[in-house]
């Protein structure tokens, strides 16, 4: 696969592989793999949220049904 990198972002991948003394594919190997743990740990976590939140109008419901 092949992908376009504006010239911009190109310079600081250059950059940063240069510092970090790796080349630039591994640089961007990393990012990607590290943006999509992070991404599938958010999704997981939105999930969660959901379902306290129905969890939290379920158990509203119940309380106000009590009284």
């Amino acid at each position: 696969m092949q992908i376009e990198i504006p010239k911009e972002t190109s310079e600081k991948i250059t950059r940063a592989s240069e510092l970090l003394g790796i080349k630039n594919k591994d640089l961007v190997d990393r990012a990607i793999s590290v943006y999509l743990d992070n991404l599938s740990k958010f999704l997981n976590l939105k999930k969660e949220l959901v379902e306290w939140d129905l969890l939290s109008d379920e158990a509203l419901i119940n309380f106000e049904k009590s009284i």
